[in-house]
């Protein structure tokens, strides 16, 4: 049974409205985050309901995702970027934010801790060992609906020769065919490829398709399948002999989950 949050929905959209009324050009990147937020919810949800959750786990993941870029809007209005390694850490400001407002106070303090528990490690390269089962699928919920959505809004602001937007590719360098070969060589060995690592628009291409590397759970793959998004991102990397490697490692990665009844699939 899926936990009435609209409380806490209805709180989320009014902490945004402050920041939705900056001037026109800022108005779209805060509309970006708000419109993001929404989508990884819905997302959060259908991975949640096809996992064996607590009603305790479903709600800890449901509100993860509902505020895990709740940080992102006081960010952006003091740095006017998305970038945290030019700014902070959005998902430690989220948390520190959550607990500042005191969103969470109608909750039981072990919910509480959860949630901004998982906020503030949704971000994460990796997560730490030893955390309690059920923040670590909460949080494992989240950062699968989170890159669900970000391969949409990525795709949809790359070319194949840079991006729309600075302010969504952190101001990475364009060039139709330019890449770190480091980024190249991580995503083949199946490496995790850190924000730090990336110079070029393409090397953010890159980093998203190894992403295919890090879904935990396989209806997280069936989505990102269904929606055809990751040939979307693949279809802007450049026509480089390397690339057509990239692309077939990332498809059998996908095909290899696909095939696989039990990918990821545990609950509390």
């Amino acid at each position: 049974m899926v936990p009435d949050i609209t409380l806490y929905q209805k709180w989320f959209e009014q902490y945004v409205v402050p920041y939705a009324q900056a001037d026109s050009e800022d108005r779209q990147y805060i509309d970006l985050k708000r419109d993001h937020t929404l989508r990884v919810f819905d997302n959060a949800k259908q991975i949640a309901a096809s996992l064996p959750l607590t009603s305790r786990g479903m709600k800890v993941a449901l509100l993860g995702a509902l505020f895990h870029d709740v940080g992102r809007f006081e960010q952006f209005r003091i740095y006017k970027t998305y970038s945290d390694r030019n700014s902070v850490n959005h998902g430690l400001l989220g948390s520190r934010i959550l607990k500042y407002e005191n969103v969470l106070a109608k909750e039981p303090k072990e919910i509480q801790h959860a949630v901004r528990a998982t906020v503030a490690m949704h971000n994460k390269l990796a997560l730490p060992k030893g955390l309690p089962k059920h923040i670590r699928i909460a949080t494992n919920i989240v950062r699968d609906s989170d890159k669900l959505d970000i391969f949409p809004v990525l795709v949809s602001n790359f070319t194949h020769d840079g991006s729309k937007s600075d302010v969504v590719t952190m101001g990475l360098e364009e060039g139709a065919t330019k890449y770190t070969r480091q980024v190249l060589y991580k995503l083949l060995h199946g490496e995790s490829i850190r924000y730090d690592d990336m110079r070029y628009v393409n090397d953010f291409k890159l980093l998203l398709a190894s992403w295919v590397f890090g879904l935990e759970y396989r209806v997280s793959m069936q989505l990102l399948h269904e929606r055809g998004i990751m040939e979307c991102l693949l279809d802007t990397l450049p026509a480089l002999p390397e690339m057509e490697k990239v692309k077939r490692v990332v498809r059998e990665e996908m095909e290899r989950v696909l095939a696989e009844d039990c990918f990821g699939e545990e609950g509390e």
